[in-house]
């Protein structure tokens, strides 16, 4: 072939030749961070003329000089070598806790362990000795009983000002009090007490015509939640043991229809129900009879109202009103003269929101507004706040600022440190925004291991285990990493809406009667009226949605005179400023994750794993949380001997949103759990009130590091258009909602800004779509009011 004349002259200049580096496995993002600075290492900058003479030669940088490189660079040993292959280890490399958080805004003090003087409880029983029961005008026979049987001897604040009213007068009542002061007590004794006057002459003799349960039914109690219902029959029946002749009972979701009925048609004086249920029953049960009926009882009226009972609540009054009133019953007891002569409704709330006061208007005529006392309400009504005025002043509140990776890390040693000494603290409770995350954290923290049985010796026979209750079988649990020398055991619960009523009220009684340090994991439901006993801390790992649901969370410590601690999680940043619509009753301290983490990992943790050694060599609390946080990681990684096999080959919840990199998530139900519990956890962050949203802002949530703290080393597709990055190339994907979700590389973390190339992330992603962000908060709001007691997910 002729030469076509075409001459290639390259010039290789002075610059040895290297071998290409390719990386392989781990995360797309890691890989090109190694490749970057690889290629930066081999750069050479020529020299100029001027300094190529005075200029040293550079010494190249080695593999020890790279700062945080997880991996070592292989080098050819000569031309004929191939290019190395670089595999990562994915499974002992942990992306670090103490770098990249966002630096938080609060001024902390640096004295927070001096002693103080503690407050005076401000809902304890009355110290006075000439205040009593008697003194109050109850009868002697239900003064004998709460003295002697139930240990109560003085009355609170709100029961002084109660009981009185409710015995004398027949007028509509507001009773208005903070948590835990006892307002339970305050309507049931006058009711009890009228109600008993029927068969008792005014010297406690017994009248000849006796009031029993097929009298009729006199009081109606409404109550928001089962739980709650379920309290006050306990309460009421506690009362009752001393008129056998009375009986209280509960109408309530989720029981048989079949065997309420049963229980009205032979007979109750008190009926306590949930709005909904009881609706039903005066519809289509027709031995439900309200004429005899003189108390209607509005528990938590607020909340009510925020669940959706307002047509419901309409329905009942206008029932109620509707039928004529009774002046004697059917055996011809004569009720006018000892019950009230009009019906009358009893509102009872810890706050005076619009909505309750739109309950008042509904229900309430004339009504009497009873506070503890006159200088409480004068001095509510000059500030106009409703948390400061209900929440108990021995209460102390904190409030931990830590960044999102650190979240897990930090109530683990939050824990930790909380059972560390025997007698410290009996009992706590974790409020968690959602269904899935209860379910989640529930089974990250129990024990995965079976207690052994000792064997048995000349002194201690052998005696065959306690059968478990099958009720809580998936909801009660013994407790890892949190456990101590001081506190071997340690009982873990979890309570949400998505569960049987029967595991509810099974799961809550196994709570109340738990004779050892425990812990319940729990949703809003337990937030409203629980007077659980021993409850020492309070722990809102995920905010509350609005500022009177923190009030009642909080109020399920300090009650009825005892101290009580709250601990609040919030996120540097705009969180921060949250504190500042809670009150100035009881000012929130804050305090910083490293004193928390310094605590509580002071001392080893105890891993279930058998293989803890790698953990037990760390020295330092950093290093003990980082060792923490890569074991959560390797547990959602793991594969468990023989998992999966009946459910190998079925998609994950939510795998749409990962697809094509979904790493089995049907092998290890507690990654599928992470996963789904971090979806819901997303969804339910952007249901916050609309005065919150400030603090609260999806659109600022980095989502990587939000996955950090559910043990996820990236986040998962699938939360819906709210929260998908719009890229100019994304291919659209259908996610839970409908909308695109975000894909693998849109949701592999970075911070969701609100536009602008400044707010873009390390990776250079795009921005958020406000619009879709709108659209989603508004869908999520509408899933807020149906689903059941706000559970979400």
């Amino acid at each position: 072939m002729a030469d076509d004349g075409l001459l290639l002259n390259f010039e290789l200049g002075d610059v040895p030749l290297t071998s290409q580096v390719k990386f392989k496995g781990g995360r797309w993002r890691d890989r090109v961070r190694a490749q970057k600075t690889v290629n930066k290492d081999h750069q050479v900058a020529a020299p100029t003329d001027d300094d190529e003479a005075d200029r040293p030669t550079k010494r190249p940088r080695t593999d020890d000089d790279v700062p945080g490189r997880r991996f070592k660079v292989a080098k050819a040993n000569n031309a004929n070598d191939k290019p190395p292959s670089y595999a990562m280890k994915t499974g002992q490399i942990s992306s670090g806790l103490f770098t990249s958080n966002p630096a938080a805004v609060s001024a902390f003090n640096d004295h927070k362990d001096e002693e103080t003087e503690p407050a005076q409880p401000s809902n304890a029983p009355l110290t006075d000795e000439a205040e009593n029961f008697l003194a109050l005008g109850l009868s002697r026979r239900v003064a004998q009983h709460l003295a002697t049987k139930l240990e109560m001897k003085a009355p609170t604040a709100i029961q002084k000002s109660t009981i009185p009213l409710l015995i004398k007068e027949d007028h509509d009542a507001f009773l208005q009090a903070e948590t835990g002061s006892g307002k339970t007590l305050a309507y049931l004794l006058p009711i009890i007490h009228r109600i008993m006057a029927l068969s008792l002459n005014k010297d406690g003799t017994s009248k000849d015509i006796q009031v029993h349960r097929n009298s009729g039914l006199f009081a109606i109690i409404l109550a928001p939640t089962r739980e709650l219902c379920k309290q006050i029959a306990l309460v009421a029946e506690k009362v009752l043991r001393c008129t056998p002749w009375l009986v209280c009972t509960t109408v309530i979701g989720g029981e048989s229809k079949k065997s309420e009925k049963a229980r009205i048609r032979k007979g109750v004086n008190i009926l306590i129900a949930t709005p909904g249920r009881l609706t039903d029953h005066l519809d289509n049960t027709k031995v439900l009879d309200v004429g005899t009926v003189r108390w209607l009882v509005l528990d938590e009226g607020d909340r009510m109202m925020e669940m959706g009972f307002e047509d419901d609540i309409r329905t009942i009054i206008g029932k109620t009103r509707e039928v004529t009133l009774l002046k004697q019953n059917s055996e011809g007891v004569v009720l006018d003269g000892v019950l009230p002569t009009r019906r009358v409704t009893v509102l009872c709330s810890a706050t005076m929101k619009m909505n309750v006061q739109k309950l008042g208007e509904i229900s309430l005529e004339d009504a009497a507004h009873i506070t503890a006392s006159k200088s409480e309400l004068d001095k509510d009504s000059e500030t106009g706040n409703d948390a400061a005025f209900s929440a108990p002043a021995q209460l102390k509140q904190q409030c931990i600022i830590t960044p999102a990776k650190l979240r897990l890390v930090t109530l683990t040693a939050l824990l930790k440190s909380t059972f560390a000494r025997r007698g410290t603290v009996f009992k706590a409770i974790i409020f968690i925004s959602c269904a899935d995350s209860v379910d989640y954290h529930f089974s990250l923290l129990k024990s995965t291991t079976t207690p052994e049985i000792p064997a048995p010796t000349p002194d201690t026979p052998y005696t065959p285990p306690e059968k478990p209750n099958p009720d809580t079988e998936t909801t009660v649990a013994l407790a890892s990493y949190i456990t101590s020398p001081a506190n071997p055991k340690v009982a873990l619960h979890k309570l949400h809406g998505s569960l049987a009523q029967p595991v509810r009220t099974a799961t809550l009684n196994a709570f109340t009667v738990c004779k050892e340090p425990a812990v319940l994991i729990t949703t809003d439901i337990s937030s409203r009226g629980l007077d659980v006993p021993a409850v020492d801390l309070v722990v809102e790992y995920d905010p509350a949605f609005s500022i009177s649901d923190h009030v009642h969370r909080i109020g399920r410590t300090a009650r009825a005179g005892r101290a009580g601690r709250a601990v609040l999680f919030l996120l540097p940043g705009s969180e921060e400023g949250y504190t500042s619509l809670l009150g100035i009753a009881n000012p929130v301290a804050p305090q910083l994750y490293e004193s928390v983490l310094q605590k509580g990992l002071a001392a080893a943790v105890n891993l279930p794993s058998a293989d803890s050694s790698a953990e037990s060599e760390k020295q330092t609390w950093s290093t003990r949380a980082e060792a923490l946080q890569l074991h959560f990681e390797q547990r959602l990684l793991a594969t468990p001997p023989g998992g999966g096999s009946a459910d190998r080959g079925l998609k994950s919840k939510g795998a749409k949103g990962n697809k094509g990199r979904d790493i089995k998530a049907q092998d290890n139900p507690l990654l599928d759990a992470a996963r789904q519990a971090f979806r819901s956890h997303i969804r339910a962050y952007a249901t916050h009130v609309r005065d919150e949203r400030g603090f609260f802002d999806i659109t600022r949530l980095h989502l990587g590091h939000m996955a950090k703290s559910f043990g996820l080393r990236e986040a998962p597709g699938g939360i819906g258009g709210g929260v998908a990055r719009q890229t100019h190339r994304a291919p659209a994907q259908k996610g839970v909602m409908g909308k695109p979700a975000a894909t693998s590389r849109q949701s592999g973390g970075g911070k969701v800004g609100k536009g602008g190339a400044g707010d873009k992330d390390d990776d250079g992603l795009g921005v958020v779509d406000e619009t879709a962000a709108r659209r989603m908060r508004e869908k999520m709001m509408g899933v807020m009011n149906a689903a059941s007691e706000f559970n979400i997910g």
